[in-house]
């Protein structure tokens, strides 16, 4: 006679919180700092492609960059946080399986002692992280939630850890996971938590606990293969106005999209409304500028450049020296025919004040440039965006040096 299903709420109500941090610590149990897990999002070989669909859709949607200071909850061995660290973020990473975090640690000290500093482990049971209030800038949970007994409570703690302006982004299964086969053997051999997730039940907690809003992200998971000939129809369909191609694009989008409605969840919960909080070029959105080349021309130095550069945008410009989000100017370097050679050739400060919406800064400077070669200018919020991103932003017409007559 086969088993009745397990109720997961049955499972959370039925054993004390420290029991299920038990269990998950007893799960963990034969992870040492050479454990495969480390290799993660890179294993297993199957699932490399979908596993980096939505990683790299979870990070687009934290919008974290260098600096910035993030919490890896749920972290298991730390494979995310690391990434993040390397990258240039001040990380915190928290697990309630204490074993997961000391074999973290060891593989720190073993394989990435520049780490040292940079990438923290802080133990939690769950509902309570040690860490002070608005101490954080992110938060990042990679499929942890649906192991965690109170959800409700967690979700109030990390309202309690975001400053102004911060978020938690979250990738977790779908509302039907726990009756999943793969979910019931788990917690059957082992106990272990694989709760479902309902987006609409999460926001009335997170509301509850004081974020301003959710966002849920639609994404592809795996590619829809086409061949050229429906590609090409699909293309001009939604690109050039032609005639629906057979069968229809919107069937098309409908198969990306199937595999996130029946499953995975990406989630934002932010701790402001829109428009809050700092309208500065530490945020990407409304970065725009206007660069206008009064002269550009070739002198013994190099070249002479004198320059117009207005604020067209919505967000006031960080002064230059200032940090994080500072806006610069960035020289790019090109060849004769206006190839990229290097984005970051050089940087050129362009004010040491707060440039709001509007306003025109101008500058003047040389800058050495050999014979053969090019320039691109364009504005960049430091380890924000460039203003122009993905484009080269402006490529002035150099004119030749003077020569004097004799």
């Amino acid at each position: 006679m086969a088993e009745a299903p397990i109720d997961v709420r049955t499972l959370i109500a039925s054993v004390p919180p420290e029991e299920h941090a038990r269990r998950a610590e007893a799960y963990a149990t034969g992870v040492d700092e050479t454990h495969w897990s480390f290799r993660k999002p890179f294993v297993p070989l199957s699932k490399i492609g979908p596993n980096l669909t939505r990683l790299g859709s979870m990070l687009e949607a934290a919008d974290v960059s260098a600096g910035h200071r993030v919490l890896d909850f749920g972290c298991g061995v730390a494979w995310l946080g690391r990434i993040l660290a390397q990258s240039g973020c001040e990380v915190v990473a928290t697990d309630v399986a204490g074993n997961l975090l000391e074999a973290a640690a060891r593989h720190d000290a073993r394989f990435h002692p520049e780490l040292a500093g940079k990438l923290r482990y802080v133990p939690t049971d769950g509902a309570q992280i040690p860490l002070p209030d608005g101490s954080l800038d992110r938060i990042l949970c990679h499929e942890a939630l649906h192991h965690v007994p109170d959800q409700e409570g967690t979700i109030a703690e990390f309202r309690r850890l975001l400053a102004p302006g911060g978020r938690a982004v979250f990738m977790e299964p779908g509302p039907d996971h726990s009756q999943a086969a793969s979910s019931q053997s788990e917690m059957r051999a082992h106990g272990v938590i694989e709760n479902d997730i309902h987006v609409e039940r999460i926001w009335e907690v997170a509301q509850r606990a004081g974020f301003a809003r959710i966002e849920v992200g639609l994404f592809a998971i795996r590619p829809q293969m086409l061949d050229l000939d429906r590609f090409l129809a699909l293309w001009q369909h939604e690109m050039r106005g032609g005639p629906p191609p057979e069968p229809p694009a919107s069937a098309t989008y409908r198969q990306l999209a199937r595999p996130v409605l029946q499953g995975f969840r990406m989630f934002v919960l932010h701790a402001d409304p829109p428009g809050s909080g700092l309208a500065d070029s530490t945020s990407p959105e409304g970065l725009l500028a206007r660069i206008e080349v009064l002269f550009a021309r070739r002198v013994e130095a190099g070249v002479e450049l004198k320059l117009a550069i207005t604020n067209t945008g919505t967000r006031s410009w960080r002064p230059s020296g200032s940090g994080r989000g500072e806006v610069n100017l960035g020289l790019m370097l090109l060849d004769g025919d206006a190839a990229l050679l290097n984005r970051n050739w050089r940087r050129h400060p362009i004010a040491h004040r707060i440039t709001a919406p509007g306003e025109t800064l101008r500058t003047r400077f040389t800058v050495p440039l050999p014979e053969e070669a090019r320039l691109a200018l364009d504005l960049v919020a430091e380890d924000v965006r460039w203003f122009s991103q993905p484009g080269l932003g402006v490529v002035p017409e150099i004119k030749p040096m003077r020569r004097q007559a004799r």
